[in-house]
Order: C-alpha cells, then structure tokens, then sequence
C-alpha cells in the first residue's frame, strides 16, 4: 500500500506519475532501505525536512543496486503529487539548494514546456556548489547552473527518462516565449561600450599628422639615409671585388708555380730519357765495334778476304731462300 499512488493525484503525460521512472528503477527504490526508513508516509511538509538534511544528489549507484536519496525523495513526490505552489516555492527559495534542486526535478518531470522554461532558466544564475554521486559511488563537483543545463537539454539524467521537451525556437515562433535574456548580457553590453571609449581614447592620443615642412624634412631625411646605405653598399661591393681579386692572384700564382713544378719534372724525366737513349746507342755501338772486330780477326786468322766474306754471307741468303751457293 505505501507504493501506490495518492489517490487524488491526476495523471502526468497521460500516464500515472510514478510511471515517469522506469519499473526496474522504482523497484530498486522501494526495496531500498532509505525508502523504507524514511519515505513512509511523507506529506509535502516533511519531505522538506528530509531535503534539508540531503547531502548530495544522483540516480543509482555500485553497480545500479542502490539509490540514492534524492532519488528517493523525487519518486516520493510523483507519489504524493503537491501542489504545484508547493514547487514553486521549492524552487524559489534560496537558503537550501538540494530542496531546489528537487523541486526543479520534479518540475521538469511534470510541467509543460512553457512552464519548465519560465521556472527553470532562472536558476541560470545560481552558481552553487553540489556534490553528485555517480555510478562507481564516488562525488564528482557540478554547479546547479550545470544541473539546471542538463535538465533542459539532456534525454536522461539521474537515471530517469526525461519527458519530451519542446524547442525553445519553436515556442518563441509562435510567440509563447519572449527570447532568452542572460544577465551577462548587461555586463557584456558595458564591457563592449568601456572597449569603444578605450578605442576612441586611443585615437585622440594618436600624434598629429605631419605638416608640409615636417614632411620635407622627413623626405630629405629619408634621402639622406638612402644615399647613406648606397654608398656603404658601393664600399662592401669595392671591398669584395679586391677581395676577390687578391684571392684570384693567389690562386694565379699557385696555378704558376704548379705548372713550373710540372715542367721541371718533366724536362727532367726528359733529360734522364735521353741520358738513357744515349748510353744505350754507345752501348750498341760499342757491341757493333767489338762484334766487327771479332770477325775481322776471325777472318784474318782463317784467311779469308773481304770479297770472300761477302760470297759467305750471299750464301747464306740464297741458302734460306732455297737457292744453289755461288761459285767461287
């Protein structure tokens, strides 16, 4: 019986409002044991209390066993179904943030479109601190601004199915909504007019512009400097070419004095050539002298003329042609 809805509650989306969470979820829910502690029996009024003592938010955490809290306490007011200036004032009240942060849940869950963004956009501008528990069951830090955000533009948060949300756009087309104003805009407005001031201020600091004569001067100045550079340009150009020309006399008496190297030792391989050829011929020569005169004194001991010597040698010639000898 204590998980059944009010009986005076009306139906949210066409359907009964607990319906909005998911059947495995609520059945995490009711077997919890915060629910079963603390969720018994609770009217609007004391479901206060129990937002009072919150210490964070979140869906279901290790291992999608347990709920959380705030979970609890969120399908309590889908049971119960308050009145809708109860939420309102959950929302509207500064001093406890998890209770607003419960109310803008639940009022996401069940109003319409027009009304989820008159309530919630406001809450923008709250930059609090919240602790959430996520699925591993460690803390992460967010910012009710950042709650806020994903309840207006997210599918599914905090482990519920988000009802269908209608587009701003659209609701501002057919003139339901009037178009979304941020706070920033003013601070944005005024940093974009001191940035103008700046800008003319900058301009009027800027220096005259310069007169006929000035301008002159500065031409002649601007000559002076030109001619300047020319002639230090024409001194680097001089001083490079008779740079360059050092560098090739160098170069030229190098080349000299290799080709003389080489000369010499060519001549000289020449002259030891010809010392060579020379002393060969006196060598022949001498050999020539010594045969010539071995043969005469062969044929001086044998007898034999010169005539003689020379029908020898005919004979020897015909001899190897194939000839007959000559007679003597």
């Amino acid at each position: 019986m204590a998980n059944r809805t009010d009986k005076t509650a009306k139906t949210v989306k066409g359907t009964n409002p607990q319906f909005l969470v998911e059947k495995i979820i609520r059945q995490r829910i009711y077997d919890s044991l915060y629910w079963k502690e603390n969720c018994f029996a609770l009217t609007a009024e004391l479901i206060v209390d129990k937002g009072m003592d919150l210490r964070y938010i979140g869906g279901i955490y290790a291992g999608n066993i347990k709920p959380t809290p705030f979970l609890c306490l969120s399908l309590k007011l889908l049971q119960i179904q308050p009145d809708k200036e109860i939420i309102i004032e959950f929302i509207q009240q500064e001093e406890f943030k998890y209770i607003r942060a419960i109310g803008a849940m639940y009022l996401r869950l069940t109003f319409d479109s027009v009304e989820i963004y008159k309530y919630l956009e406001p809450l923008y501008n709250d930059f609090r601190k919240l602790r959430f528990m996520n699925k591993m069951g460690r803390f992460e830090a967010i910012y009710m601004d950042d709650f806020v955000d994903h309840l207006l533009r997210e599918e599914r948060y905090c482990d519920i199915q988000l009802p269908r949300l209608q587009k701003r756009m659209a609701l501002e087309e057919i003139g339901i909504l009037q178009p979304f104003k941020s706070i920033l805009d003013e601070d944005l407005d005024k940093l974009s007019a001191s940035e103008s001031e700046d800008e003319d201020k900058n301009k009027k600091k800027e220096k005259p512009r310069l007169t006929s004569r000035r301008r002159s001067r500065s031409r002649d100045r601007e000559k002076d400097l030109g001619d300047r550079r020319e002639e230090r340009e024409r001194e680097k150009q001089k001083e490079r070419r008779e740079r360059g020309d050092e560098r090739s006399d160098r170069h030229r008496e190098r080349d000299n004095d290799r080709d003389r190297d080489r000369d010499y030792d060519r001549d000289h391989d020449k002259g030891r050539s010809k010392d060579k050829d020379r002393e060969r011929r006196n060598e022949k020569d001498r050999r020539d002298r010594d045969r010539g005169g071995r043969d005469k004194e062969s044929d001086r001991r044998s007898g034999k003329n010169e005539e003689e010597r020379e029908i020898d040698e005919m004979n020897k010639l015909r001899a190897s042609l194939g000839m007959a000898p000559l007679q003597r």
